[in-house]
């Protein structure tokens, strides 16, 4: 589904002019080009979305000139994550950005976000990314020389008329004395509680605490009394003017924020798929179910089964509506003539929930050949492996034998050279006394004329070789150790 916001909360607001602006000016920017002056930094930041453990939560991604990456991720309640790493503009617009770490380590393995264009944002594919207008210090200059708001003049929505006052305003990225700017975002809880972090790009986050209320003249007061951690010995207090869908204080200005509701979270999964109905009661047979594909090129296909009478199968074609309901058009039965009038059905969508009145189709998993792989693989029984051993032609050799619940086993001896594994493949079994035979058939499609066959006895946490070739093992055997499965 792709999330629509009024249109009122997406005015563009362009740098250029904003010198000759006498009043502030909203957070919500129109996009900045890749094909635009190298030298700006560009700064996006995500509508709030639904988190589990939290009231919610958005993300700010800062773009430098230099091509290094930061990315802040605010979890209402919580600390700020800050990750860092590099961006490189991609064809038409896109941006692929790869994080290498946090403010805490550095990440094993990389973590790439590829943003494309989408309307006037950039998307992921899930999220979307609101661009921030970036004010540079003339600019912010020329700002606070202008005047300030009528705070008599009447706004085009008052707080009373607000539903639900909302809950998040965020800035602009303003200029820092020691930062690469400066963008602060406010949450206003309907209990009167209120958290503000501070993001100085660059340098790290400042989270608040406090309280706020609603005074006269549609102006609300916000009390920052402490930090996430401490608490201040002297409160402070910041008095906004609502104007219009902005908060504004000279020429500081925080634009109320797009939030996207758990109900809409969910539709935003891809609704291609397959459905299946309930068993719903039929005239003339036991029952009957249906079975629904969507297909990502737009085709369906639907087959009712009528318990103990038969089953019609139906295609035709799906499209999503703006509100994440699904229109299905059946043109004809599978092996029939096309119909004189399709047959159209209307689905209302809340995740993976397709409704029609009282009739419901559920979402199934799709299961891919991975999948069906590692859960027909068979489970591993134990795992062992040997001390360094000595080897002609390289630094030593580890040897590793892995049982499976189905017989098999693999014999993987990795000779510290830098050179691929020798995987081997086998059976094992145990005898009446407790002793391990594995027989060593071959590597992948390679089968041995002669297999290698060794037994082991049992001594603790190991397996000492008792019966083996002499002429692979020596004069010391194998001696495996038993070690947790990876």
């Amino acid at each position: 589904m792709r999330f629509r916001t009024p249109l009122m909360l997406f005015v563009a607001i362009l740098l250029v002019g904003l010198a000759l602006v006498r009043t502030a000016t909203s957070a919500l920017a129109a996009p900045h080009s890749q094909t635009d002056d190298a030298g700006v930094m560009q700064v996006w930041a995500s509508s709030l979305y639904p988190a589990a453990s939290a009231p919610g939560m958005m993300e700010f991604i800062a773009l430098y000139p230099n091509n290094h990456a930061e990315v802040v991720t605010l979890y209402l309640s919580n600390p700020a994550i800050v990750e860092s790493g590099a961006w490189e503009a991609g064809a038409n617009g896109a941006v692929t950005v790869t994080l290498t770490g946090n403010q805490d380590r550095e990440y094993d393995e990389p973590i790439t976000l590829t943003l494309t264009p989408e309307d006037d944002m950039m998307t992921d594919g899930v999220f979307r990314y609101h661009a921030l207008t970036v004010i540079t210090p003339e600019e912010m200059d020329a700002l606070s020389a202008g005047a300030a708001p009528d705070a008599s003049a009447p706004a085009t929505e008052t707080l009373a008329e607000i539903e639900d006052f909302g809950r998040i305003w965020v800035s602009n990225v303003y200029p820092a004395a020691d930062a690469a700017g400066l963008i602060t975002m406010l949450a206003l809880y309907d209990n009167g509680n209120m958290e503000q972090f501070s993001i100085y790009l660059g340098k790290g986050v400042v989270g608040e605490v406090g309280i706020w209320e609603e005074d006269v003249n549609n102006t609300i007061s916000v009390t920052a009394t402490g930090t996430q951690d401490e608490e201040y010995a002297e409160a402070t207090t910041i008095t906004y003017q609502m104007v219009d869908n902005t908060l504004v204080d000279g020429a500081f200005v925080l634009t109320l924020w797009p939030e996207v509701t758990p109900a809409e979270m969910a539709n935003m999964v891809d609704p291609a798929g397959v459905y299946v109905s309930n068993v719903y009661p039929a005239a003339d047979a036991a029952g009957y179910v249906v079975l629904l594909a969507l297909y990502d090129n737009g085709n369906a296909e639907q087959t009712t089964t009528y318990l103990t009478k038969g089953a019609i199968t139906e295609i035709g074609v799906w499209a999503e509506e703006l509100d994440g309901a699904i229109t299905l058009t059946m043109t004809a039965q599978m092996d029939g003539d096309e119909y004189a009038e399709p047959t159209v059905t209307f689905y209302a969508r809340e995740g993976e929930i397709l409704t029609d009145g009282p009739f419901a189709l559920f979402k199934l998993e799709q299961i891919t050949p991975e999948m069906m792989d590692a859960m027909t693989a068979p489970a591993v029984t134990a795992v062992y492996r040997s001390d360094t051993l000595p080897a002609a032609s390289s630094p030593g050799r580890v040897v590793t034998l892995t049982l499976f619940d189905d017989g098999t086993l693999t014999f993987d001896t990795d000779y510290l050279n830098d050179e691929p594994v020798v995987a081997e493949v086998g059976t094992w079994e145990k005898t009446a006394d407790g002793a391990l035979t594995i027989t060593i058939t071959g590597q992948g499609d390679e089968t041995y004329a002669e297999p290698q066959v060794i037994t082991f006895a049992q001594d603790g946490d190991q397996l000492v070789a008792v019966e083996y070739d002499g002429t692979l093992w020596g004069s010391e055997g194998l001696t495996l150790t038993a070690t947790p499965a990876e």
